[in-house]
């Protein structure tokens, strides 16, 4: 399954911009698209709540560290929808032609350019994420 951070409940919605605080999920199964609220708080219990959803591929445009390094420990693959603003329907149509890139430690922070905070503190930039969180 597929999840994407999507900022309304409408179907033709565009990519969030947040992970952790995103309002709302757009979960991928086949050729159904469901939007369901986000009630997590956090990108480390958000990623967790996905697994559970058994998401095994994300599509971001922003996330944190922390957050990053609980979805690869969990085996979850994330992918960078970029840093333009993009709906839901032309971010899968770029996942399903394997125009995103696939998020790793080499690449995160040359992809994610946005500060990067986790809950209580902000982190350094070019620190890789760490997984043995």
């Amino acid at each position: 399954m597929i999840a994407i951070p999507v900022k309304t409940n409408k179907e033709k919605t565009a990519v969030s911009t947040m992970f952790g605080k995103a309002k709302y999920f757009a979960l991928i199964s086949k050729d159904t698209i469901e939007i369901v609220k986000n009630e997590q708080r956090g990108g480390r219990a958000v990623a967790t709540w996905l697994k559970s959803k058994n998401v095994d591929t994300l599509i971001t445009s922003h996330m944190g560290d922390n957050p990053f390094s609980v979805l690869l420990k969990m085996g979850i693959k994330v992918y960078f929808a970029g840093d333009k603003r993009i709906e839901i329907n032309d971010v899968l149509l770029k996942y399903a032609d394997g125009d995103l890139p696939l998020l790793t430690l080499e690449n995160f922070n040359t992809l994610i350019k946005e500060d990067i905070h986790d809950n209580h503190s902000s982190c350094k930039r070019g620190n890789k994420p760490s997984i043995f969180i």
